[in-house]
């Protein structure tokens, strides 16, 4: 960034960009946030389901299936969330 010669301010092309930039960046943490709180609910109703469950029901690999896809999705969602607060986070979440 550079500032004006005359002001010391950056030019207004730069604080839009910036504006810009901070409010892509909050919408997508947003986004993250409500696919994390659908995950989560998916995967508890199914956690809940399972458990309540006889072990013999036709339906119990159909949530056992929900279940992991949903923990698969939820790995993704803190990779997007590392993303989204830095790349110094992305090491500590890739597990």
């Amino acid at each position: 960034m550079t500032t004006n010669d005359y002001t010391g301010e950056a030019p207004i092309d730069d604080k839009a960009n910036q504006e810009f930039q901070r409010k892509r960046d909050q919408f997508y943490r947003d986004l993250i946030h409500e696919f994390a709180n659908a995950i989560t609910a998916v995967m508890g109703y199914s956690e809940l389901a399972l458990h309540e469950m006889d072990r013999s029901h036709p339906a119990r690999g159909w949530l056992e299936k929900i279940k992991n896809h949903t923990r698969q999705l939820a790995f993704l969602v803190r990779k997007l969330t590392a993303l989204s607060s830095g790349a110094k986070r992305v090491g500590n979440d890739e597990r």
